[in-house]
This record gives structure tokens, sequence and C-alpha cells, in this order.
């Protein structure tokens, strides 16, 4: 379908991987087009996908979701990369968008906040300016 959006995902819990994708599963519009579950293979297969959407979980083994943003940001530059994490700390929010995230979404809002940022677009990308 032209009218989708391609989402890729990325997170290292199998069991939060399989309920985002039966939820993301329930909107027509929305197609997940890659799954990685560590930093460096979310890194690569953006660089091959080209997702419109990221979802990033923080925390994972080895190179951590802070780690990554710059990478990722640079691989899909127009890409709308939405942090999805238990650490909904305001320090957290501040650095992930420092490093190039558009959007934080906590884990245990994800129902109620998520189809609402992939579809509405509701942040800016980080390298157009606000007028």
């Amino acid at each position: 379908m032209a009218d989708t959006i391609s989402v890729l995902l990325i997170d290292d819990q199998p069991l939060f991987v399989q309920y985002l994708l039966r939820f993301l599963a329930t909107e027509p519009r929305i197609d997940v087009v890659g799954v990685a579950h560590r930093a460096a293979e979310g890194v690569a297969l953006c660089q091959t996908l080209q997702p419109q959407v990221v979802l990033l979980d923080l925390s994972m083994p080895g190179q951590s979701g802070l780690d990554v943003l710059p990478e990722l940001r640079a691989a899909a530059p127009k890409a709308l990369i939405i942090v999805l994490t238990s650490h909904d700390s305001a320090w957290y929010q501040e650095e992930a968008r420092s490093r190039g995230a558009n959007a934080f979404v906590s884990k245990n809002e994800v129902s109620e906040h998520l189809l609402e940022v992939i579809l509405g677009q509701n942040a800016p990308n980080p390298n157009e300016k606000s007028v």
C-alpha cells in the first residue's frame, strides 16, 4: 500500500516486540518493515529500509538507544524517531531529543499515545528549524 507508514522497531525485549507487532497490526496505515534486537542491527536496517518511523528502546545490551540515536538520525535523516522506554524521566527525554529523537513515549503509555504520535506526526524533525 502506498499510503502506509513504514516502521522499523528496535527493541531487545521479545515480549514487548510481540506486543508492539500485534498492537501496530491493528492500524492498517502502519507497515512494520523490520525488527532489530540490537542497536547496530537497527542502524543497518535503517540504512537499508529507510523507514518513515523508527521506534527505539533506550535500554539494550551493548550499545544503548541513546548512543545509537545520532547514527540512526544520520542513516535516516527524515525519519520520525520515537523513543519507547521505561525511563520516562526528564533527563532521558532531553538527552534523547538532543541526540536526534523526535518524540518520547513511555512503554507504559503505548496504547494511549503511540498511534497518535506516529499517525499525527506530532513531533518536528530535528533538522528543520521552527519559526
